[in-house]
């Protein structure tokens, strides 16, 4: 298969490829098998870099024996504005969402209840509105964790790897 792109649209691409990039591996510790095939391919589209004028922006570290984005690809790039429009996006529906879930269940009587499915679908609308009203207008400032542990249950710490 070949695929005709022009300098413009392989510099776009760098941004997208860049962007899956960080999606897949940027939080990573340990390399994940998973996705060796895709770093694969990103690593081959870096490589075009090379041939078409733009080793400004994509450069070829020795020591990691990899093609990684330049610091000048990194200032003009939109890749980061927008993982991290899309982190804070995230990060606030996940908050929501789960506060909103955790309250919702407590109010139709806990998770146990049989009635708690119900019950809770409609509890979770408002509830919903008033943590978005209140993010909204106050970011975290008036978050607060109050300590509910119960004795003798450890948790472990989740984490992406």
């Amino acid at each position: 298969m070949n695929i005709e792109i022009s300098a413009k649209e392989y510099r776009d691409l760098l941004d997208i490829l860049h962007i899956a990039d960080v999606v897949m591996s940027g939080h990573r510790k340990e390399e994940d098998q998973r996705i060796g095939q895709h770093r694969a391919l990103i690593q081959k589209l870096y490589a075009l870099a090379q041939g078409v004028g733009l080793d400004l922006l994509i450069g070829y570290k020795e020591s990691a024996k990899k093609y990684v984005p330049t610091g000048d690809f990194e200032h003009s790039s939109l890749a980061h504005a927008m993982i991290d429009e899309f982190g804070d996006h995230l990060f606030w529906d996940q908050l929501i969402s789960r506060l909103t879930e955790r309250d919702a269940a407590q109010i139709a009587g806990g998770p146990g209840s049989p009635d708690a499915t119900i019950d809770r679908q409609i509890v979770e609308g408002p509830i919903r509105q008033q943590y978005i009203q209140e993010f909204m207008k106050n970011g975290v400032a008036n978050l607060t964790v109050v300590e509910r542990f119960s004795a003798g249950v450890d948790t472990p710490v989740m984490t992406s790897d």
